[in-house]
């Protein structure tokens, strides 16, 4: 459970840096992808994925 707690703090922290940093920029990204096919999301998704999971196994958690 800690893990779990410790990975959606760590997604919050994350997202919330760029929408202090960058607010004006969060609709343009999004606009880009809404371009995007959804084929081209899901594999975004999975390279995200598999970083995501090549980090925690790093860092040992």
């Amino acid at each position: 459970m800690e893990k779990i707690l410790f990975a959606i703090g760590s997604v919050a922290v994350f997202e919330g840096f760029f929408l202090a940093i960058a607010p004006g920029r969060i609709p343009k990204v999004l606009e880009m992808l809404s371009k995007l096919s959804n084929s081209e999301l899901s594999r975004i998704g999975l390279i995200i994925m598999a970083i995501g999971v090549a980090i925690l196994m790093i860092s040992g958690i």
